[in-house]
């Protein structure tokens, strides 16, 4: 099965009316709700625009509910250079990394290039940033996320939960711990079956789209290969927990970081195709802060804002992973008649719109300069990766097929270090 992929990063002003995420084939109408503001609400404001939210997804995913699991790997050569300086990235702002000596690659290196040089711009400081990215768009309200981690083991380092702070504080821990040791893809996926099946601590909830989001820059090293080679049976392991994970309904979206993860695909590619979900390659790793995000949960591949009144769509809009959305649309003084259109990948549309009215007052709305503050700092910190967003998605695309062509290519016949 080949996954199909497209992706949105920040994008010109002119051009940011639509969101284009990957999907798969959910055969569904989509639903669409504007939560606010609502309709024949009154608004009286300094700014020429309103803010508008709500959340989409498929009618096949009919509960707003989303349980998250990230899934990273955190494992001796995540210590390696992410192939771009991150800058302070969604990273603590304070301490330093207790970090040992890094533990070289099976291959010698991260990205094919020099060893770690500063941790603030590793591999897993990558993982961090922009797992830690993507949790600020989520919502909380009906969104829980937890935190796995799997090096020589797999440990739930948060259960699911919706105290997002809690999430990045556990994040920073995992960064400042550093990595170590081997890679046990297996562990990883099982134990978030586990928790996303209310079998292990996180609070059980029958009612939600349930994923993981796993992050590696390898392949399998464990059990079998004791950490310091590839194994087919390594392999197999990871895809057969792979599998699992899709007939209990949990899909696994993977992200193969840097040049090692993509020298043998097979289980980063199996594991997505056998749980349904999306394999992402990632050829130089920092650039998964502008990646991450873009994969949806619900099923949705398009999403438009349009103020019919005035014939013009959203100046800003940002889709989050769960559905929700928000956008900054132009409005005039009376009557605006805003339409919200997403659209399914199997093409189909689903509508929904408001009718509100607008009065030019001195009061600012704090709600919307919040919205417009988030963007332009999401968006430096994907200009800061110094790629644009069309270069980016070529990569993936090149990525993706070349190692939908490898993956059955067999194991390197490698011995190192334990990874």
């Amino acid at each position: 099965m080949k996954v199909r992929s497209r992706q949105v990063f920040a994008l010109p002003l002119f051009l940011s009316w639509f969101i284009c995420l990957p999907h798969g084939s959910w055969g569904a109408e989509p639903k669409v709700q504007i939560q606010s503001p609502k309709d024949g609400s009154r608004i009286v404001q300094d700014q020429e625009m309103v803010l508008i939210s709500g959340k989409v997804s498929t009618q096949g995913e009919r509960t707003p509910n989303v349980d998250i699991f990230f899934v990273l790997d955190i494992s001796g050569s995540t210590a390696n250079y992410a192939g771009v300086d991150l800058g302070d990235a969604n990273l603590p702002s304070s301490g330093s990394p207790r970090w040992g000596r890094p533990q070289i690659s099976i291959f010698g290196g991260g990205l094919g290039g020099p060893p770690m040089r500063d941790l603030r711009n590793s591999i897993l400081a990558a993982e961090v940033a922009a797992s830690r990215r993507l949790l600020s768009q989520l919502n909380a309200q009906t969104t829980r996320v937890g935190l796995i981690t799997f090096s020589q083991d797999a440990k739930i380092v948060q259960p699911l939960t919706h105290d997002f702070e809690k999430v990045k504080q556990s994040l920073d821990n995992v960064f400042m711990a550093g990595p170590y040791g081997g890679t046990h893809m297996a562990s990883g996926i099982r134990l978030a079956i586990k928790e996303l099946a209310g079998l292990g601590v996180s609070e059980r909830r029958t009612d939600a789209v349930k994923v993981q989001f796993l992050l590696t820059d390898g392949y399998p090293t464990l059990p079998i290969g004791g950490g310091r080679r590839v194994t087919v049976e390594d392999t197999d392991l990871a895809i057969n927990a792979a599998r699992i994970s899709g007939k209990a309904g949990i899909k696994v979206h993977v992200f193969a970081l840097g040049d090692e993860a993509l020298s043998y695909p097979a289980a980063a590619v199996g594991i997505a195709k056998e749980s349904g979900g999306i394999f992402t390659p990632v050829v130089r790793a920092g650039d998964i802060l502008a990646i991450l995000e873009n994969v949806s949960v619900v099923g949705v591949d398009f999403v438009q804002v349009f103020n019919e009144t005035v014939g013009q769509r959203a100046s800003y809009l940002r889709l989050a992973a769960d559905g929700f959305f928000s956008s900054s649309v132009p409005v005039v003084e009376g009557l605006n008649r805003i339409q919200v259109t997403a659209r399914a990948g199997d093409g189909a549309i689903g509508r929904d719109s408001v009718s509100i009215y607008y009065q030019r007052g001195q009061q600012r709305s704090l709600d919307l300069e919040v919205f417009l503050e988030k963007e332009k700092n999401l968006k430096l910190e994907v200009e800061r990766l110094g790629r644009s967003k069309e270069d980016i998605q070529r990569e993936i695309d090149r990525g993706r097929e070349e190692s939908l062509r490898h993956s059955q290519q067999p194991p390197p016949a490698t011995e190192g270090p334990p990874r």
